[in-house]
């Protein structure tokens, strides 16, 4: 048996995960689907110790954290305010203010509730590392950073972010988005592209020789050529006479970074480059389940379930770079 997503309103939520109990029962069944199996004995029953979260094996009396291999090892906040945050992480589409939910939440303090928002966006990221691009890829780059820098390529105050999202056509032969990425890097170079496209597996060719990208589409811009050039793919070049027009010419990657600049401007007001990652990671995750949105909080808990943690100290480390 393998994970049901519930479809939730707000209402169903609040009535649902109003108690630390039932959030540590709800994360149980989301970690073990099929019924708990101890990881030593094999054994199926065991009892759950509330206070320290952990379930005690009958058979063995193996001790196995609850939250262990989780973004919740070790935290010192209940669940059901972790709970409460992820919903609205999940849902909200113009993102949520942390100060705010601090408030909302009586988190004592503001540093527990960024780095709680930041490990919530590491399991956004983590869980869509694993999706790649295909097809026809609608690429482009983009700038962010402070108001009245120098706008565009060359800026040296803003941050370069290449931005693809994959197309498919319905089945009544109208062009939609599939998945969309982010990424920041130095340059908006072939190189950089190039790396862009391979980690989201565009240069894995599929055991019949058939490669997975097919074709770039981008405003022309000469790395784009290069990049489509060395990986025999067509390039079809947008020619924008008005910038303006960009929207309408490459409607899909300019609607994603549009999305991440509203989002980054209004609820964080603004966010530093060290960490301009993870919040267009996380308007990506929500973009690419923008068909499942009721059941965003359940798939959201799920990734948070399935991915390490991070710690404060790894955040803030000097030494994280922008990739090439």
């Amino acid at each position: 048996m393998s994970t049901r997503y519930v479809e939730r309103s707000l209402l169903e939520f609040q009535r649902e995960f109003s108690t630390e109990e039932a959030c540590a029962r709800h994360l149980r069944e989301i970690r073990w689907p099929n019924g708990f199996k101890c990881p030593r004995c094999g054994d199926e029953k065991a009892w759950f110790i509330r206070t320290r979260k952990i379930l005690d094996c009958k058979g063995c009396r193996a001790k196995v954290s609850l939250t262990a291999g989780t973004i919740f090892h070790r935290t010192r906040t209940p669940l059901v305010k972790w709970y409460w945050l992820i919903y609205h992480m999940a849902m909200d589409k113009v993102g949520v203010s942390i100060s705010e939910m601090q408030r909302i939440l009586a988190i004592r303090d503001y540093k527990t509730a960024w780095l709680m928002a930041h490990k919530v966006r590491k399991a956004m990221a983590d869980r869509d590392a694993q999706y790649g691009l295909a097809g026809l890829i609608e690429l482009d780059d983009s700038f962010f950073g402070p108001k009245g820098s120098k706008r565009g390529r060359g800026s040296e105050r803003k941050s370069t972010v290449l931005c693809a999202v994959s197309l498919y056509r319905d089945r009544y032969g109208r062009e939609r988005p599939g998945f969309a990425h982010m990424q920041v890097v130095d340059t908006a170079s072939a190189k950089a592209i190039e790396g862009f496209l391979d980690r989201l597996g565009c240069g894995v060719t599929t055991p019949d020789g058939r490669q997975l990208l097919e074709a770039i589409r981008s405003d022309g811009w000469k790395s784009y050529g290069k990049v489509a050039a060395e990986k025999a793919v067509t390039h079809y070049k947008v020619v924008l006479r008005d910038p303006k027009a960009a929207g309408k010419l490459l409607p899909w990657v300019h609607r994603v970074i549009s999305n991440a600049k509203a989002v980054i401007r209004g609820a964080h007001r603004g966010v530093s480059e060290k960490h301009l990652q993870s919040y267009l990671s996380e308007v990506c995750y929500r973009f690419n389940r923008r068909f499942w949105e009721r059941e965003l909080f359940d798939r959201l808990v799920q990734a948070c379930a399935s991915t390490e943690t991070i710690t404060y100290a790894k955040l803030t480390n000097p030494d994280r770079t922008i990739m090439n």
